[in-house]
């Protein structure tokens, strides 16, 4: 089987990758063999997850780009700010509200989650200059994924939002396409942001996920020992990925640090969550399935 993302070598999502071929490789005596594919060799995080539904490719592990794609109504956790922490997203996760999700991840997108869902860091923005403030952000290109939701809602803050595929993130910073960007310290270390951005700006706008999916069909077309196997090795693979990411993240903030790149602590938080708010509220009543006093009630 393959399992392919668009994420770079030293990227936790990549790690949880390779540690699945090792454990299930092991655990089936070697009659599932894993190969695994990253750096976008596929295409874009959206080409991946199509060809995962497809078949074209076994699994894959994925950011929240799957659940806006297959989920969209349930989504909103995979946006600026409004989840307070992963912990909130746990407890989400585990509510009856949100059980319809993993019935359309299936119907919509054929993919079955391994495991659970997996922190990979807060998400701020890197940038050229210091950004403090919403102001600093105006007249500003910010790249961002090819998701309506979170464009929308960047729209509102400020910024002038164009959508890059994440597998052609640092060329578009490189060659000035875009201005800034925004993900997690992962993101930033792992594809070498660092080079084309000189500042991370600590907005701490979103708590970025990720998943191991695997495609339905092939899933089911296993026998009960081997889908065990698969099982188990999601379920203890994303569960020490949590540790790991959550244990690393200041760890990779000075090694952000260490190739040059000045990190702004002093951003003002308070006021970027003040002006995404409107936006925030206005994609809970338009857009997704639960209320936002529903979603606050498990903070």
């Amino acid at each position: 089987m393959t399992v392919a993302t668009s994420y770079q070598p030293g990227h936790i999502l990549v790690q949880i990758a390779n540690e699945f071929k090792k454990r299930v490789e092991s655990e089936s005596d070697g009659s599932i063999s894993v190969n695994v594919s990253s750096g976008g060799a596929y295409g874009s995080e959206s080409k991946i997850s199509e060809l995962v539904k497809s078949g074209g490719v076994n699994a894959q592990t994925v950011g929240g780009l799957v659940w806006h794609k297959y989920a969209p109504k349930y989504a909103f956790f995979s946006n600026p700010y409004v989840m307070e922490d992963f912990e909130q997203i746990t407890s989400v996760f585990e509510s009856d509200a949100f059980q319809p999700a993993f019935d359309q991840i299936q119907q919509n997108g054929n993919q079955y989650e391994l495991g659970q869902q997996v922190y990979i860091g807060k998400r701020h923005v890197t940038s050229n200059t210091p950004i403090r403030s919403p102001d600093d952000l105006k007249g500003i290109d910010l790249r961002l994924p090819e998701l309506d939701s979170i464009v929308a809602i960047w729209n509102a803050i400020g910024a002038s939002p164009t959508p890059v595929a994440l597998d052609e993130l640092y060329s578009a910073l490189d060659n000035g396409v875009v201005d800034a960007s925004e993900g997690p310290a992962e993101q930033v270390y792992s594809s070498d942001l660092y080079e084309v951005q000189s500042h991370y700006n600590k907005t701490a706008h979103q708590i970025e996920t990720g998943n191991l999916m695997v495609n339905k069909d092939f899933y089911d077309g296993l026998d009960q020992t081997n889908q065990d196997i698969l099982d188990k090795a999601g379920a203890n693979i994303t569960k020490s990925a949590t540790d790991t990411a959550k244990n690393r993240e200041e760890a990779l903030f000075d090694k952000l640090s260490k190739k040059g790149m000045t990190i702004v602590e002093d951003v003002d938080v308070e006021a970027f969550r003040s002006a995404a708010r409107p936006a925030v509220k206005e994609q809970f009543k338009s857009n997704w399935a639960l209320s936002w006093d529903q979603v606050q009630k498990q903070a």
